[in-house]
């Protein structure tokens, strides 16, 4: 293929022997970043509230769609299937390795895409962008928390392969098989619809190469395989369109047009920790360039997408980081097509330079990614860390479950949660059996046991319990504090037993 010629040295390709030897080290750092050590940071709120509704699965309880609420049915269908597999029965048994091993794993796979790319994008290319999935610190990241973006990206991956599958053969199987990958996007999460937008745009550019009889059977291939999946995750289809125009957001999640250029591009020092992907971004534009240099049918779609969802995430006021990781993905992919344009040609001082560049960013990028995900996982020191969870909490949870073996009089009282926003408390509360969430100081609250009140109740709450409670302090998220009263007797009892 013309566009392949010069893209690298025959030691990096995929076909080769030493080409597959070397992709061994790519997939296990990639695998190691993302599921050594998966209960180090403390469970997000969106964990939380995910591993409630995965729960309600796994205890038989079902699954309901809500259009304004918690997105489509795939992380909770295979959350619970990995719980299940593991042996757990209900909410009081999973914890956050087994959850949070779904969304590792498929970030794991996500790493394999350059390699499916490769007759499109070049061994070297491909080895390469896997090197930057591999390390990425966004990805890496937030493919070891228990939400939907992981499995978004997954699913998107393989979408991608399907249509370089395509391009390449002609093949209706492609088409069907992609339209089944954008149908598992569309169970996994509303805003599927902006890659496949990008997508869109990306054969709209590259129009005159795809045009044709072949092209209309494909795309209707693709829509029946895309209406199955919806079908069978939704039942209705327009139950499932109605979350386009239900679907509730935080106004707290509201951030400027340029967050996401500050979050990815932009360098930051937090001490000790210098952060920034621009070494990705800088090598994805010569990547994009090489494309259409080259009329590379596959990496011009790449570049235009991720150029359309990044505009198109700009736009739109809510925002948060891992909403980045579908476009950031083939940014990686650009980026490694980037350095094989620099290290092509034959030239020794090119493949000199190209290894160099390499080198420093993939050595920049594993050292964020190791701070990120072991080092400052839940730390606000960490820009991509947001509204992180406090380990207070895991601090108060064991707490609690000490006062429920030490303390008789604790084990006949019940748990009071006063006010909003208690999210991930619940998760940290789950093996206690009486526990309720009130938005109000409730009648009676003296005979709580414990009560947890967050910071619009805490003073009503001191108010009220000064004499029959001590108090202590927790935090819950940054910046956001617990106040925890506990019965006087109960704590007298908490006192001996220390």
């Amino acid at each position: 293929m013309a566009w392949c010629r010069g893209v690298g040295l025959s030691v990096f390709m995929a076909d080769s022997l030493r080409g597959r030897f070397l992709w061994v080290p790519v997939i296990l750092l990639g695998l190691a970043l993302r599921v050594v050590d998966l209960g180090v940071a403390p469970m997000h709120a969106d964990e939380a509230v995910g591993a409630r509704i995965t729960a309600e699965r796994l205890e038989g309880r079902g699954y309901a769609f809500d259009p304004a609420h918690f997105h489509g049915p795939t992380l909770s269908w295979l959350g619970a299937g990995a719980a299940g597999l593991s042996g757990r029965t209900g909410y009081g048994e999973l914890d956050e390795v087994v959850l949070r091993l779904v969304p590792a794993l498929l970030g794991s796979l996500a790493v394999l895409l350059p390699l499916v790319l490769w007759p499109w994008i070049g061994g070297s290319g491909a080895l390469m962008g896997g090197v930057f999935l591999a390390t990425s610190p966004l990805l890496c990241m937030y493919s070891r928390v228990y939400i939907h973006e992981a499995v978004l990206v997954f699913f998107s991956a393989v979408a991608l392969g399907c249509l370089a599958w395509w391009l390449r053969s002609r093949d209706v199987r492609a088409a069907v098989c992609g339209g089944i990958a954008l149908g598992l996007m569309a169970a996994t999460k509303e805003t599927f619809v902006i890659p496949a937008s990008g997508w869109c745009a990306g054969l709209a550019a590259v129009w005159p190469m795809v045009r044709g009889r072949e092209f209309v059977v494909a795309a209707g291939a693709a829509g029946l395989g895309f209406l199955a999946v919806v079908v069978a995750a939704y039942g209705n289809p327009l139950h499932f369109l109605s979350t386009f125009f239900n679907y509730a957001t935080d106004a707290g999640h509201a951030k400027p047009w340029h967050y996401y250029a500050e979050l990815m591009v932009v360098p930051k020092y937090r001490a000790p920790q210098w952060w920034t992907e621009a070494g990705i971004a800088l090598l994805a534009l010569v990547g994009a360039w090489s494309g259409w240099r080259r009329a590379n049918p596959l990496v011009i779609v790449l570049a235009v997408s991720t150029v359309v969802q990044l505009g198109v995430y700009s736009a739109i006021s809510y925002k948060t980081p891992w909403l980045m990781m579908g476009a950031w993905m083939q940014a990686c992919v650009l980026a490694g097509v980037g350095v094989g344009v620099l290290i092509g040609g034959g030239q020794r001082w090119r493949l000199a330079a190209g290894l160099a560049v390499l080198a420093l960013v993939a050595v920049f990028q594993f050292q964020q990614a190791r701070a990120a995900v072991f080092r400052f996982p839940a730390d606000a020191r960490n820009p991509m860390a947001f509204a992180p969870t406090s380990g207070n909490v895991i601090s108060l949870g064991e707490r609690l479950r000490a006062l429920s073996e030490k303390s008789p009089a604790f084990r006949e009282s019940r748990i009071a949660v006063v006010g909003r926003g208690y999210w991930p408390l619940p998760w940290y509360l789950r093996g206690a059996d009486e526990v309720g969430y009130f938005d109000s100081l409730p009648l009676g609250a003296e005979a709580f046991g414990v009560v947890i009140a967050m910071p619009e109740s805490a003073e009503e709450t001191a108010r009220v319990l000064s004499s029959s409670h001590a108090v202590f302090f927790n935090g819950l998220r940054h910046e956001v504090p617990l106040t925890v009263f506990v019965r006087y007797d109960i704590r007298a009892e908490e006192l001996v037993s220390q």
